[in-house]
């Protein structure tokens, strides 16, 4: 009998050198390893990947392999001692947004074999990039600035450029459109800033500042852009956003302050009234409560109370909310402020909610923690309340009732009194039996709270415990909980802390016996040895336990002793930093007896900054004008950005804190890394299902722990898993100084300092001259992290100053009342002589007069101002006090103060510009050109003031164009014709000027803020027009116009970038007005007749020319046009009268036609080179004719006008000839150099 051995070897075990036995103990299987890397990698830096062996004989050559999607390799390799595994860092290629493929290979040379696995994983950008501007809100012609902060994900500097940076405009017509770009911004230890002004006319609205680094990561802010004045005082109201039905009484607190943070006087009116409810309308009916109280000082604040019922809290058809306005009136300058603060009105008076961690699976026979938190109806912690919380285990079999179980599931309650904070703790100990989940209610009054928590289904269990300071070292332990059987050997337990979506912070493994035990010490053990009796362990009381019989919170070291008396546990030692901020998971996991037996805990931590900033002003309070010095200590070396910002300026748009700006674009690149980790672990299960299903087994639930913290594992494979059902989808749904104040900036102190060794840094600079408070903070950043300050707060102060409130611009003619007060913060009164004085720029402000301001009291006066002369004005408001007797005083000749309000008063009317050129020549020249020129101007409605006249004179033959080429770079601005033709002029500036000269660098200014400014004349349905939505509907002159220059211009903005969508939708609309005789109808109305060239009539021929200026608009633009289009515009072309060509205005349409049809023989060339299907069209339908467009040039050179060498054609004025010329030379210039001689030989033997 023959007998054939057969051996299998499983798919992953490679064995090489001599042929040996295989035993059982070959460790190149999947169950002796688990394999961890980050679901996530970060493109372009370094990630840890990390290996755990279960079979730790003998040494291992550990090698992984980073193949990238383009073929790139990257390779890193250690050595294995033996033991329990290791981790190892390789670098990422900078390939964001692609997937790579992970290769691990595990080599034992003892026993020759190799274990080998391949793991697909995303590569993405792993950079943490803030945007930070100086100030939230900005009026149109306002400097913008800008910080972008690039972190890694641990919060240090990030190196390197910034790859891009752009502004964008409001929503609407201008979203998409790229405002401003910068490229390549070099930052200093992560941090870049810079500054853009913007347009003076630039649109209301909600403008984005965003930025992308190479890796991809990208980052964003906002801020509103309007006209706006800050408010002279604030008005504030404390309220509670929740009131109860049951309430007798209401409370709102009303402060006014001014900037300096004094209280304001006056008449502050107060209404109270309920809105919504069943009965519909104010409070059922319930007209309210209506309350005037005058404020006076030093009281800044004022406590107002109500009864309910007055608002019809206690009536049956009570409110849905409380609405409170508030009105107050500045005494003497008689300015109104108003608020409103809405309250809802609730049932309840206390609100409960579980605290569960991340994932929470509790395991039978070991304890569980319980939190439940109590919130009163205004948000303070509900202390001293006693919280009754029941439990209901759920069987495990989907067929299990109490019908075929021996008695029903009964509830299991008890109480527990709530802390300081609101937090009622409560633990429990899942029962050995069948149940798949416990049911959990809270209930505190009317309130009420529903948990649910799955059970695992193991035999072998275990759990971990709270964190734990270990006094002798610099760590931190966490027990892990044990039931497990046979425990007479040391167990070997893997753990690994993960941090900031995929990081893996620390690997370890760890020999213990289990035991029973109090302390926090680790006592190791040799993994061969031998585990004494481990102890009677005594058994928990099965059910929900609270922790203490006496009904008084137990210490947490009391609870975690009475655990330690009561159950097995091994120490796990980790170290606890900054660097596991915001949160991190802690996994456990071991094989005992063939069972992989694993336990998570899921914890956050607040302190996430490893460097400290203190930023401190040596003088709280300065004068105004005055040196101010800011005092930073922080480690360094180190850079820190400074910034100040008027706390007016933050009543009118607050801004969050950037520490809180920076951990929010943490969490969403955290949260983000660890959703493509669990959507990658999951795969087409991910979402498949609405049941809270548990794993069907320990492996599985490992992995999913793993992943949801952001790692995927390799080893042992879990059972193939089964997809639940798809859910439906869901609905839809100082007192001597007299300088004058003229600095009033609403911020500061934008700076970069240096910190050296000696850990701090001073920065000094003069302070503005507003009475108000400032508030500075400091952002500094060192090799080791980024440090943020709080805001430190400066006063700017004097006892006696003067307050006005002015506008920042005027027209000529405009009449304003610019209204001041005096303050007095003297304890005596003052006599004070008032003298106000104007610039030339305005009139009737001249005056003095006199005031008496009480001690610690204040006085308002206002002046009227009446704009005169264009230009910068300045008023000046001096108050001195004076020894007259008239207000009792004791004279103080060092009292005074001085103010300068600039005032910029513009002319009225629009910029109008006519330009004229000529060529001469000297006199006794060959060449027949005149050696002297006369020009005159109509006369025409000027503003006076506003002409001016520039000449230049260029030995060049194109100098006259080039000469005046800084002319042709003017601010666009006017309605949409003008603005047009500005920008349209600025684009033809950057084609000739020296692109380093200043006068480019302003033409690609203004085109970028004209182009901007365009956008305001869109029309929804697509088009433009003179004046946007108030014309009734876009022209079509005007919009072709628009996209023939926008789309050049956004070319020369945004190389590359898709055009906006209001481009778009103006090619579709313009598209959408051709007629059946493929003719364009002419929509809309044409202000500047300019703008049609020689067509100043309508008819026949300005049919055929606007249809000719249509389709090559279209054709130069980025639209693909349909090739019916071409065909049905040339049905429209060839009805050109040639009777009428003789005329100035046919000259000028014939031009336009020859070159239409040059363009379009280019377009239909460029077409058949790139498009295939554009041929086979051609076979049953044809475009132009055979030689069609040379045929029109010919009789187009018939008409030309000749002198000696000089060609042109002649259409009536000398622009539009001009322009004429123009479109001739493009056509010619497009026939090509081989036919152009022949075309003109055709002209002059028809001529004769």
């Amino acid at each position: 009998m023959l007998w054939f051995l057969c051996l299998f070897l499983p798919a992953s075990a490679h064995v090489f050198g001599s042929s040996q036995n295989i035993t059982r103990n070959v460790p190149c299987t999947d169950k002796n390893h688990l394999f961890l890397a980050p679901g996530v990698l970060s493109a372009g830096g370094i990630n840890r990947a990390c290996i755990s062996r279960f079979h730790p004989e003998g040494p291992a050559r550990m090698v992984i392999t980073l193949l990238a999607d383009n073929g790139e390799s990257t390779t890193a390799a250690r050595d294995l001692p033996p033991g329990d595994g290791g981790c190892l860092d390789i670098s990422v290629p900078l390939r964001p947004n692609t997937k790579a493929d992970l290769i691990v290979n595990m080599r034992y040379p003892e026993v020759g074999c190799a274990w080998e696995r391949r793991l697909t994983l995303r590569v993405a950008g792993a950079r943490v990039l803030v945007l930070h501007v100086q100030r939230a809100r900005l009026r149109p012609g306002d400097t913008l600035r800008v910080r972008a902060i690039a972190l890694k994900p641990d919060l240090t500097p990030a190196h390197g450029n910034i790859e891009e940076m752009w502004l964008e405009g409001p929503r609407g017509a201008w979203e998409g459109v790229r405002v401003a770009q910068w490229r390549q911004l070099r930052t200093r230890l992560g941090l870049a800033q810079l500054q853009y002004r913007l347009d003076d006319h630039a649109p209301p609205g909600l403008w984005t500042v965003r930025a992308r680094l190479a890796d991809g990561s990208q980052g964003s802010t906002l801020f509103w852009v309007g006209n706006y004045e800050l408010p002279p005082f604030q008005l504030t109201v404390r309220h509670s956003p929740r009131v109860l039905r049951s309430s007798e009484r209401l409370v709102w607190t009303v402060c006014v302050r001014y900037p300096w943070t004094e209280a304001v006087e006056g008449m502050l009116v107060i209404r109270l009234r309920g809105a919504g409810g069943v009965g519909g309308g104010e409070g059922g009916g319930n007209a309210g409560v209506r309350t005037a109280v005058r404020l006076r000082s030093p009281r800044a604040c004022h406590r107002h109370a109500a009864a309910a019922r007055r608002v019809g809290l206690s009536g049956p058809n009570f409110p849905d909310v409380v609405v409170a306005d508030f009105s107050f009136q500045e005494e003497g300058t008689r300015i109104w402020q108003n608020t409103t603060v809405v309250s809802q009105v609730v049932d309840n008076p206390v609100t409960l909610e579980f605290l569960t961690k991340h994932r929470a699976v509790v395991s039978p026979s070991l304890p569980y923690k319980l939190k439940v938190k109590a919130t009163r109806w205004d948000d303070k912690p509900a202390s001293g309340e006693s919280v009754r919380v029941c439990r209901r285990p759920a069987p495990r079999a989907p067929d299990s009732s109490p019908s075929t179980t021996n008695s029903a599931p009964r509830d299991t309650c008890v109480s527990a009194q709530t802390d300081g904070r609101g937090i009622a703790r409560v633990m429990f100990t899942p029962d050995a039996d069948d149940s798949a989940f416990y049911d959990f209610e809270a209930r505190l009054q009317n309130a009420s709270a529903s948990l649910r928590l799955s059970v695992r289904a193991a035999a072998s269990l275990a759990a971990l415990g709270p964190l734990r300071a270990d006094s002798r070292a610099a760590r931190t332990l966490v027990p892990l909980y044990l039931n497990l059987r046979d425990l007479s050997k040391p167990l070997t337990v893997h753990f690994v802390v993960i941090t900031r979506g995929g990081i893996i912070y620390r690997w370890g493994a760890t020999t213990q016996c289990a035991a029973t035990r109090s302390g926090s010490q680790i006592e190791p053990a040799a993994r061969n040895s031998s585990c004494g009796n481990p102890g009677r362990v005594l058994p928990l009381d099965s059910g929900l336990n609270n922790l203490d019989a006496d009904s008084n919170q137990l210490e947490m070291n009391a609870s975690d002793a009475l655990l330690d008396r009561h159950l097995l546990r091994v120490m796990l030692p980790i170290k606890v930093t900054h660097q596991m901020c915001p949160d991190s998971h802690l996994l456990a996991y071991f094989y005992h007896n063939g069972e992989l037996v694993s336990a998570s805990k899921h914890f956050e931590m607040d302190e996430c900054f490893a460097n400290k900033v203190e930023a401190s002003w040596t003088s709280r309070q300065v004068a105004p004008g005055a040196a101010a010095t800011l005092q930073l200590s922080t480690p360094g070396p180190a850079l820190c950005a400074l910034t100040a910002v008027d706390s007016a300026a933050l009543w009118m748009q607050p801004q969050p804190p950037l520490k809180d700006t920076l951990l929010s674009a943490l969490k969403r690149l955290v949260e983000g890394h660890r959703n493509l980790t669990e959507y990658d672990a999951a795969g087409e299960c991910f979402l498949t299902s609405d049941a809270a299903e548990l794993p069907s087994s320990s492996l599985e639930l490992t992995r999913a722990w793993l992943a949801a913290a952001g790692v995927r594992a390799l080893g042992e494979a879990p059972p193939p898993s089964r997809c639940g059902s798809a859910p439906p989808p869901a609905p839809l749904m100082q007192h001597d100084d007299t300088q004058p104040r003229t600095d009033f900036s609403e911020a500061w102190l934008w700076r970069l300092v240096a910190v050296g060794l000696n850990s701090s840094a001073t920065s000094t600079a003069r302070a503005p001259d507003s009475i108000t408070l400032y508030e500075a903070g400091a952002v500094c950043l060192a090799k080791t992290g980024i440090a943020i300050s709080s805001p430190a707060v400066l006063q700017v102060f004097r006892e006696f100053f003067i307050h006005a409130d002015a506008p920042k611009t005027l027209r000529r003619g405009d009449n304003t009342i610019i209204r001041y007060r005096l303050f007095n913060y003297l304890f005596e009164p003052l006599s004070v002589q008032i003298q106000v004085l104007a610039d030339p720029h305005l009139e009737g402000a001249n005056r003095i007069e006199s005031a008496c301001v009480s001690a610690r009291g204040s006085a308002a006066r206002r002046v009227e101002v009446r704009a005169r002369v264009p230009g910068t004005a300045r008023l000046r408001i001096r108050a001195q006090a004076t020894n007259d007797n008239k207000c009792g005083n004791t004279y103080k000749n060092n009292v005074s103060d001085e103010i300068i309000i600039e005032i910029q008063v513009e002319p009225e009317g629009v910029p109008v510009q006519e330009h004229k050129s000529t060529m001469l020549c000297a006199s006794g020249s060959s060449e027949p050109m005149a050696s002297n020129v006369t020009w005159s101007w109509r006369q025409s409605a000027a503003v006076a003031g506003t002409e001016n006249l520039t000449v230049w004179a260029v030995s060049d033959g194109v100098g006259p164009l080039l000469a005046d080429a800084d002319a042709l770079v003017t601010l666009p601005r006017g309605c949409g014709e003008q603005n047009m033709a500005r920008l349209a002029t600025n684009l033809l500036a950057l084609r000739v000027l020296d692109p380093r000269a200043p006068a480019a660098l302003a033409a690609r200014e203004h085109v970028a803020r004209g182009f901007t400014r365009q956008l305001q004349y869109a029309h929804v349905g697509g088009g433009f027009s003179a004046f946007g939505p108030a014309d009734p509907t876009p022209s079509t002159w005007l919009t072709a116009f628009c996209l023939r220059y926008m789309h050049r211009a956004y070319h020369v903005l945004s190389p590359g970038a898709a055009a906006p969508p209001a481009l778009r939708l103006a090619e579709r609309w313009l598209l959408n007005q051709q007629m059946e005789n493929g003719c364009f109808r002419n929509e809309g109305q044409v202000f500047h007749s300019e703008l049609k060239g020689g067509l100043s009539e309508d008819g026949e021929i300005a049919s055929v020319a606007l249809t000719a200026y249509v389709i090559t608009s279209l054709i130069e633009g980025a639209a693909d046009v349909p090739l019916r289009v071409i065909r049905n515009s040339l049905s429209c072309l060839r009805a050109f009268p040639l009777s009428k060509s003789k005329t100035h205005t046919g000259v000028y349409a014939h031009s336009l036609l020859a070159y239409a049809l040059m363009r379009l023989r280019n377009y239909e060339e460029d077409l058949r080179k790139t498009n295939e299907a554009y041929l086979r069209e051609k076979e049953v339908a044809s475009g132009l004719m055979e030689d069609e467009e040379l045929r029109e040039l010919v009789l187009l050179l018939k008409l030309a006008k000749r002198n000696k060498e000089y060609v042109y054609w002649e259409s009536g004025s000398l622009a539009t000839s001009i322009e004429a010329s123009g479109y001739g030379l493009l056509a010619l210039r497009g026939c090509g150099a081989a036919l152009r001689a022949a075309c003109g030989a055709d002209a002059r033997a028809e001529k004769s």
